[in-house]
């Protein structure tokens, strides 16, 4: 089985690709930024390769969050480092590991119960219509004084 086939067609292998040229991009323009990134990066990535849902939804909401976490000690780093050991001092601290990785924790929370929060309410907006329309026609066919049955 390819690659492609395994990530889900041409999606899957297309959004590959796109990480990968980010990732060589990264890694081409500045490799002291680039391993520390991974490290901020590594539960969405790792969660990109193994997530089996349609489209990758869980893995790219985590590493959206992720990304948006950790922009603020990436732009940091970007002009501040001079080097890979100053990197990982500067981003692999556990205060700013630990915020972009609960970031990936509750896009993990929030794409497993939301489904689950939504299907209750509509659920619960079905009951309230249907119980509205039932007594809606008790009242009409009490009003024409119709018989109860078919």
């Amino acid at each position: 089985m390819s690659v492609g086939a395994k990530l889900g067609g041409a999606a899957g292998g297309m959004m590959v690709l796109l990480l990968g040229l980010a990732f060589g991009g990264l890694i081409a323009v500045a490799p002291d930024i680039a391993l520390p990134a991974g490290v901020l990066l590594a539960p969405g990535l790792v969660a990109f390769v193994f997530d089996p849902t349609p489209g990758r939804a869980v893995a790219r909401a985590m590493l959206l969050f992720q990304a948006a976490a950790g922009f603020h000690p990436l732009s940091d780093a970007w002009s501040r480092c001079d080097g890979i050991e100053s990197c990982m001092d500067t981003l692999v601290r556990p205060r700013a590991v630990l915020t972009v990785w609960t970031m990936a924790a509750v896009a993990w929370v929030l794409t497993q119960t939301l489904p689950i929060g939504l299907k209750l309410l509509s659920d619960y907006r079905v009951r309230s219509r249907r119980a509205a329309l039932e007594a809606r026609r008790d009242r009409l066919v009490e009003d024409w004084g119709l018989d109860g049955g078919p």
